[in-house]
């Protein structure tokens, strides 16, 4: 070997030396990024809540997989104009991360019009998806693409989406109903949700079609189901093509993960609210627990290298579970009277919500009977619907980032901290 030969070599390894040591300094000194953020969001994510959900499960000893996460904190939910939001300034608080008054839609006092963290992280390359157990013109969904002061308007919300540009995985439920529950029936009428380009998006109105469509393709997913699959709280629970929220979570998730440059997935479940507002709460708990399993899916399947989040948004009626149940009632024997003869659960208002009497409840009627049912849960303050009621909600979380829920935040603080790891 000539010695001009060796002094190149003898550059060379000095050369991959050099920057191999530059390389492994620069990943132990720079703050890496989860490559997952999922983010769940309910109402009524709040202590009273959760330790009711989690008796009706299973009883004192009965545990949710919410509680393994490892950070907390109670969030203030307060609208720019109210104490106690609505879910369109609440939504936003998480969506956009600024204050606004009920009402309002991703778009502040002065009218400005704010970008949505989905949006977010479309710029900066993420894949993105959104998935919703109510209509996808819902407004707590909606915030996530729509800018509107009248979120009530589905017409605007639909056409603010179908002119937006889409997001990888979007699921949740049509707005014309089940009319258009199989793409196999030649009447079958297009949604106005899929007025995009064929081309450019692929349209699936059932579990198994989005079952069968390859991760790897690039090609936007939308998947419309019936909001009456879209309500159950499991798979088959009534209808056997009916996909629970787990399901619906583990197939987006497959989907995302294909871009190496991670993902930002929200979860949205707006039926926790809405059985709240009737004063059901046996719905209300098992779509909790339905959210519950779901987050314990999305750990399994998002790896360690993730950052997932339960966050609250707003309270409703105000449910509070008294007397003395026994350690291991759970079920029924929560919902019905206690052991001495009163109603267990109770709202601050509402309806009141009695199984035996369905029809008059609904309809915001009183009962006829002098004495209450077994499973009535009376309200103090009856009105039609419940309403919001005061309470600072949980945020949970667990992964790179949710060591800052600690102590008092505001839900503006959520979107921050998600902000920061995107």
């Amino acid at each position: 070997m000539t010695m001009k030969l060796r002094n190149r070599l003898i550059a060379l390894i000095c050369l991959i030396i050099f920057l191999g040591l530059g390389a492994a300094l620069f990943l132990s000194t720079s703050a890496r990024k989860p490559f997952a953020v999922i983010l769940f969001v309910g109402d009524n994510i709040n202590s009273s809540s959760l330790t009711a959900a989690r008796l009706f499960s299973g009883g004192g000893d009965a545990k949710l997989q919410m509680e393994n996460l490892p950070n907390a904190a109670l969030c203030r939910n307060a609208a720019n104009d109210f104490s106690i939001p609505d879910n369109a300034s609440a939504s936003t608080a998480i969506a956009a991360g600024k204050r606004v008054n009920r009402g309002s839609l991703c778009t502040d006092p002065s009218g400005t019009k704010l970008s949505s963290l989905l949006e977010i992280a479309a710029s900066r390359g993420r894949s993105t998806g959104l998935i919703t157990i109510g209509p996808i013109t819902g407004t707590t969904a909606a915030a996530y693409y729509a800018k509107s002061i009248n979120p009530a308007d589905q017409s605007d919300l639909a056409a603010q989406f179908s002119h937006h540009t889409p997001f990888d995985v979007v699921i949740g439920g049509d707005i014309i109903g089940s009319s258009s529950s199989s793409t196999n029936a030649p009447s079958v009428k297009q949604s106005p949700l899929e007025s995009k380009d064929k081309n450019s998006i692929a349209v699936f109105r059932s579990m198994g079609e989005l079952e069968s469509q390859p991760f790897w393709k690039s090609t936007p997913v939308l998947g419309l189901f019936p909001a009456n699959q879209l309500s159950l709280t499991h798979s088959g629970e009534g209808d056997p093509n009916a996909p629970s929220l787990s399901d619906l979570v583990r197939v987006a998730i497959r989907h995302l993960q294909a871009n190496r440059h991670g993902y930002f997935l929200v979860v949205d479940d707006p039926g926790i609210g809405i059985a709240a507002g009737a004063n059901d709460a046996e719905s209300m708990f098992k779509r909790i627990l339905a959210l519950d399993q779901a987050v314990s899916t999305a750990r399994r399947y998002a790896g360690e290298n993730s950052l997932i989040l339960v966050a609250g948004r707003e309270n409703i009626g105000g449910l509070q579970l008294n007397g003395y149940p026994f350690l291991g009632d759970k079920g029924v024997a929560v919902l019905s009277l206690n052991a001495q003869g009163n109603p267990s659960l109770c709202w601050a208002t509402g309806p009141g919500f009695a199984p035996e009497d369905k029809n008059d409840a609904s309809q915001g009627k009183k009962s006829k009977q002098s004495t209450p049912g077994i499973l009535s849960q009376p309200s103090a303050y009856p009105l039609p619907q419940a309403l919001g009621v005061a309470g600072d909600v949980l945020t949970l979380g667990i992964g790179q980032g949710s060591e800052k829920l600690k102590g008092f935040l505001d839900l503006t603080d959520v979107h921050r901290l998600i902000n920061e790891q995107l």
